[in-house]
């Protein structure tokens, strides 16, 4: 082999890699201009002041979607689609560009919150089953329960009362203790969105933080003409479980119906390192306020896991990601939750993980709390995380 054949992967990837700054900096005034503080949390308070449990959570979180895109106008010309029930999944669906075929890129941004079934009043309260990873400490946090209401189709209002968690089991107690819930009936932590003195918003932010990132990073995706698939799945939370199957299904209902993408994000709340007051900690680098994470991995390697060389192109974006006005910062693999990437993963390896700082993601300590600006970043982050999908080709061509 010739010095100059062995040249050309190494000049088509430094070229590449040319046109990717290129590419960020003409579609900066894009991004800019729609991605503002304002408009995040006019999303992020209307997805996250709508509960959404697990298998419910398209039927209540979907109209709200759905009208905060018409507001901006994102639907209108077409460019973007959505798909409240999609391929009858149950899971809420977005598509940029092209109407039919196959999309190269997916991003996933899971649309229910942590919930719980009911079983029988045992004299005091209602035991609960947790469909979710149930990490609230001992003690009390605001919860309501919802029905489903045959005969208006809807969802609605059973019960005000509390979640209560004693030695790791969870119970609901309802504020007329004379009522009764019964079986199908949902129960769900609830608390306001809203902002606090410490400069911190409240609010259930897993996963409404992520959904209105990407919902706000849709239209900008759609007008650039990037042609991609954005998912909202119904079920990313799931029973607990040691295995990776046992949750995202929502997710894994969406991938059956699809062919392998080139790239996929999955952009998920990611719990802070230290306690709150500290803002960061020994055992997780990633801190509140200095932007959108990026994880190598999940869950100790059992969710996904980026290969070097895409995880390599997403570090140089990063790079560039601060002269665009974006914060990003690396997790230093202490630890980061799966989320969808573990039904994502049965499609394609290629799989970058994004997100956004927090504390108390399942009203672990107290009222979930993260930080507007980290959010911002996030929905700017996903929208340059699409220039990724061709250096990763020119990468994918010279490893043959």
């Amino acid at each position: 082999m010739s010095a100059a054949i062995a040249m050309e992967p190494v000049v088509a990837i430094a070229e590449g890699l040319h046109a990717l700054r290129q590419q960020a900096a003409a579609l900066r005034p894009l991004v800019d201009r729609h991605v503002t503080a304002e408009r995040v949390a006019r999303y992020l308070v209307a997805l996250a002041e709508t509960p959404a449990p697990s298998t419910a959570a398209s039927a209540m979180r979907a109209p709200v979607l759905r009208d905060l895109l018409d507001a901006d106008g994102a639907l209108s010309d077409g460019r973007l689609v959505l798909e409240p029930n999609f391929g009858n999944t149950a899971s809420t669906v977005l598509t940029a560009g092209a109407a039919s075929g196959d999309k190269g890129l997916w991003y996933f941004a899971h649309l229910d919150t942590i919930s719980y079934l009911v079983q029988p009043h045992d004299g005091h309260r209602h035991p609960l089953v947790p469909f979710c990873y149930h990490l609230t400490a001992d003690g009390r946090r605001a919860a309501r329960a919802y029905r489903f209401d045959l005969s208006s189709g809807r969802y609605a209002v059973a019960a005000e009362g509390w979640l209560e968690s004693e030695a790791g089991a969870p119970f609901f107690a309802p504020v007329d203790a004379a009522l009764r819930l019964r079986a199908g009936d949902r129960v769900v932590p609830v608390t306001r969105c809203l902002p606090g003195r410490d400069g911190l918003w409240t609010g259930h932010f897993d996963n409404a933080g992520g959904a209105a990132a990407l919902a706000v990073a849709a239209p900008v995706i759609a007008e650039a003409g990037v042609d991609a698939l954005l998912a909202f799945p119904d079920e990313e939370e799931g029973p607990h479980g040691t295995g990776s199957q046992v949750m995202g299904r929502g997710g894994s209902r969406i991938v059956s119906r699809l062919a392998p993408p080139d790239l996929a994000i999955v952009a998920d709340m990611q719990q802070a390192g230290g306690e709150a007051d500290a803002r960061a900690g020994p055992s997780n680098s990633t801190r509140i306020g200095q932007g959108a994470v990026l994880s190598e991995f999940s869950s100790l390697a059992r969710g996904a896991v980026t290969p070097p060389p895409l995880y390599a192109l997403a570090r140089h974006l990063c790079g560039l990601l601060p002269e665009l006005g974006v914060g990003i910062q690396e997790s230093n693999n202490a630890y980061t939750s799966r989320s969808d990437d573990v039904s994502v993963l049965l499609k394609t390896p290629n799989i970058l993980l994004l997100g956004f700082p927090g504390f108390d993601r399942h009203f672990d300590r107290g009222e979930p709390r993260a930080a507007l600006s980290d959010i911002v970043d996030l929905s700017k982050a996903l929208v340059y995380a699409a220039l990724l999908r061709p250096p990763l080709a020119l990468l994918a061509g010279a490893g043959r």
